[in-house]
């Protein structure tokens, strides 16, 4: 089975009584209407400007709101004809510009269909209501871990809406993956996804899915055992920590008190939200391989003089949620920092994964990595492995 417990531990358990069925029982088709209530939701415990603020975050100049709205404008009065926000994002996926579109920071309306588009393009589609037929083995976790996930966003205080369509995914994915099952941390990333999605409980499951098995993310390697995916973006950032910023000594700093929560929530546990949904389009764009470490080192570049003058107990307060951090930054200035200052080369990628292979234990993650510097090799190791493991 898959690891449990990804250094989220700590976080506080809502006290929400939750209750499930005592027997397995089939879900109605009814049940699976997404986001059926969210507006009743929106409209009784929110404004009417719930998902306004996850829209653009303030930025340097390259990266600012302004800038975003301009060039989103521009793109889209360009196009010919325009029926509706997915024939728009169509139009555009194509374009040279669209993923810097999308770096920039989507519009509400088009993040979504941006995320959806740039991960499931090309890819086959997985059965959602196939993997509801039956509940899983570990359903006492999955309902343990949602009355402890974003307790303080309105939509997952009701059983009803959010933690509801949350069980349903987090059910599905434990069944779809049977070798890895659930495992502690995937309740944040569906559950961020539910948000931007507007609670579509059968996108979120086609874009979770992509997350763990497309080769630019490959995140089941963070969920199956001993992690060997978060060993190697851990290897690598401390590999370019040493280079880019020798002065700053970690030697004695546990990368469980910031690092490892950085990567395995993919900032969820640290960042406010609107600041994370901003990290995710840099993800979306540049794949998890690639993005997890470039915004971490942009983290790093962006709040430098913070993090030199902190000692252990620091970064153990710091990292251990968003209210409790007196770390500033702009969300902006990071995406720009990981583009411009922090990409990291697919042939470094390659380099680093052949030396760790060499010196650890046998890892099917390193042997695909080996080969990231060849899209077309490393993708048809990727499949071979993906249909041995799924299928």
């Amino acid at each position: 089975m898959g690891n449990n417990n990804v250094c989220l531990a700590e976080i506080p358990v809502n006290q929400t009584n939750y209750t499930s069925p005592k027997t397995k029982s089939k879900w109605k088709r009814e049940d699976l209407t997404s986001g059926s209530c969210i507006q009743t939701l929106v409209d009784k415990e929110n404004n009417q400007d719930f998902y306004t603020h996850f829209q653009c975050g303030q930025a340097l100049p390259q990266y600012r709101n302004n800038l975003a709205q301009q060039r989103w404008m521009e793109a889209i009065n360009s196009l010919s004809t325009i029926n509706d926000s997915q024939q728009t994002i169509n139009s555009l996926l194509d374009r040279p510009e669209f993923k810097e579109l999308v770096l920039l920071g989507p519009p509400k309306q088009f993040r979504w269909l941006s995320w959806m588009n740039l991960l499931t393009k090309c890819q086959p589609h997985v059965s959602y209501e196939k993997y509801l037929e039956y509940e899983p083995s570990d359903i006492s976790n999955i309902i343990n871990d949602i009355n402890r996930t974003l307790v303080d966003s309105a939509l997952f205080k009701h059983r009803s809406c959010g933690q509801e369509q949350l069980k349903r995914i987090l059910c599905a994915i434990s069944n779809a993956l049977p070798t890895m099952g659930y495992c502690q941390g995937m309740n944040f990333i569906c559950a961020v996804l539910l948000i931007v999605s507007g609670c579509d409980e059968h996108q979120v499951f086609q874009a979770f899915m992509q997350m763990l098995i497309n080769e630019q993310h490959l995140l089941c390697f963070a969920f199956s055992d001993d992690m060997p995916l978060h060993s190697f973006l851990t290897n690598l950032i401390h590999q370019q920590i040493k280079k880019k910023f020798p002065k700053l000594n970690l030697q004695n700093i546990c990368d469980s008190f910031w690092l490892s929560k950085m990567i395995l929530s993919l900032f969820t546990y640290v960042f406010k939200m609107e600041d994370c949904i901003r990290c995710w389009d840099y993800l979306m764009v540049r794949g998890m391989i690639r993005g997890i470490p470039e915004l971490i080192l942009a983290y790093i570049d962006a709040t430098y003089n913070q993090l030199s003058k902190f000692q252990e107990e620091d970064f153990a307060q710091n990292f251990k949620n968003p209210e409790t951090t007196t770390i500033k930054f702009n969300v902006g200035e990071l995406i720009y920092l990981a583009n411009s200052n922090h990409s990291i080369d697919k042939s470094f990628i390659s380099k680093l994964a052949k030396n760790m292979k060499d010196k650890n234990k046998p890892s099917q993650l390193l042997d695909l990595l080996q080969y990231f510097n060849n899209p077309q090799l490393y993708k048809k190791h990727v499949s071979f492995y993906i249909n041995t493991i799924f299928n």
